[in-house]
């Protein structure tokens, strides 16, 4: 950029008519020059230039070209050091047609400040109408560096990439620039981009422009279920979580609306009305997700096994979400949070095993044994024929200890259902039987014992050691 501002610049600015009020335009806006600058010091004449640069800036938007050229004229005379008057200056020839000599301007301006963002941006503009892409591009690509939250410049930064074939180059920019200015776009326009983005595999990409959109939209449940699928491939788990609240929150304010709908369809009806023109406006907040049980935490992201349902399903609320959700919390290690999740899921349907297993797995991992055997009771039960023999009469062991004797006999019983040759637990459950005074029946168990003592002679054996469970 070899071009200098030279003196016929302003001289043509001084000799055009245009630039010459008429007396019957005269007022006070625009003031006529004084002779008493030479009583203002310096920093008085950068402070008066400056309202005039102020006063240029409002006029060049309200496209008042005659009038904003006078008053970086009235600028330039108190401070001819101003790279602000000058860029006006050029914008002003810019829009004039006067090409060759706005750039002449801004080589002024950029002489004064070489830091101006904004005039890099501005000449990105001129070579960008002159389709001149890669001149265009240095000078945008400057104005970025030197103010990286110039969103303008990576808008057209996009473009410009997208002109020079480099769509990974524009995309980069393009979310640059949303995230700076998210209220350039509405959110059906992010949603249908992100929709885009997501099935060219652009996932990433895509999840920011769910994101400001959905900050525009909150309601958009199936955009925030998509939302919460990429999240969760992305493994960006905490805002997973944090968007699947809120999905779980409108799926339960809609289920509570169909409620009402059906019970009270006069209140509902009513509650949907506008109010009238003269009212403040009502606020409608979101239902808010009902407080989770307070208890403890969760298992490894080695140890978490998904069911077979995201935790974007149709029915957030489900127990198969809750359990995913319960997963995610424990691969970030947030423990009392996956436990709460776990015993919602739990509260829905107390048939999912896995549950059960990693809410035992967390127990154990907060050191609550207590409350991990009971709930390794819970899944042993569920699927005692999948649990080794073993595996039952340990546990059986663990619930004796507990003082819970009915759990204990239920776990013998089915270790030896799965080893009919289990020795150890028929003389367990022996015990337990005679402690409860079943003696009949533990006879039975002891004579299912073999190389042992008759069943009444092992009966009294029991009785006189008061024993419950043999302990190894």
């Amino acid at each position: 950029m070899n071009t200098t501002l030279k003196s016929a610049n302003l001289v043509s600015l001084n000799n055009n008519p245009e630039n010459n009020l008429p007396n019957s335009q005269t007022s006070l806006a625009l003031i006529k020059p004084t002779n008493k600058l030479n009583q203002l010091n310096q920093q008085q004449k950068k402070a008066i230039a400056k309202i005039y640069v102020e006063q240029a800036w409002i006029y060049y938007q309200g496209s008042s070209w005659h009038e904003a050229i006078l008053a970086c004229k009235n600028c330039l005379r108190l401070n001819p050091h101003d790279a602000d008057a000058y860029k006006i200056l050029g914008n002003i020839l810019i829009k004039k047609g006067k090409k060759a000599e706005a750039l002449g301007v801004y080589a002024k301006a950029l002489e004064i400040n070489p830091n101006s963002a904004p005039i890099y941006a501005n000449l990105g503009s001129f070579y960008a109408e002159q389709k001149k892409w890669q001149e265009s591009l240095n000078y945008y690509q400057q104005a970025v560096i030197i103010d990286p939250g110039l969103a303008g410049a990576y808008r057209s930064l996009a473009r410009i990439w997208e002109e020079l074939g480099d769509s990974k180059q524009a995309l980069e920019c393009l979310c640059l620039a949303v995230k700076l200015e998210p209220q350039k776009l509405s959110a059906s326009e992010y949603f249908s981009f992100g929709d885009r983005l997501y099935q060219g595999g652009k996932l990433k990409e895509a999840s920011i422009f769910y994101i400001q959109g959905i900050e525009l939209n909150p309601q958009a449940q199936t955009q925030l279920s998509k939302l919460v699928k990429i999240l969760e491939e992305l493994g960006e788990w905490e805002q997973a979580v944090d968007f699947y609240h809120r999905l779980m929150s409108l799926s339960n304010q809609k289920s509570a609306d169909e409620n009402l709908a059906l019970t009270k369809p006069i209140k509902y009806l009513l509650s949907k009305s506008k109010p009238a023109a003269n009212n403040n406006p009502v606020v409608e907040q979101l239902a808010q997700v009902p407080p989770l049980p307070n208890n403890t935490p969760q298992p490894g992201a080695k140890s978490a096994k998904i069911l077979p349902s995201s935790p974007i399903a149709e029915q957030p609320n489900s127990a198969v979400s809750w359990h995913n959700l319960g997963n995610s919390y424990g691969q970030k290690q947030q423990w009392v949070k996956a436990i709460n999740c776990y015993q919602e899921s739990i509260a829905l349907n107390p048939h999912l095993v896995e549950t059960q297993r990693n809410l035992a797995k967390v127990y154990s991992k907060i050191g609550k044994k207590n409350q991990a055997i009971l709930c390794w009771y819970e899944a042993f039960n569920l699927e005692p024929d999948l649990v080794k023999p073993q595996e039952h009469f340990r546990l059986a062991k663990h619930l004796v200890q507990l003082r819970q004797v009915d759990k204990a006999i239920a776990c013998l019983r089915h270790s030896i259902k799965l080893n009919p040759n289990f020795d150890q637990a028929y003389l367990a459950l022996g015990k337990l039987l005679t402690s409860q005074g079943k003696t009949e029946e533990a006879k039975g168990c002891y004579a299912k014992v073999r190389g042992q003592k008759s069943p009444s002679l092992q009966l009294q054996v029991v009785k006189r050691q008061g024993k419950l469970v043999e302990e190894k």
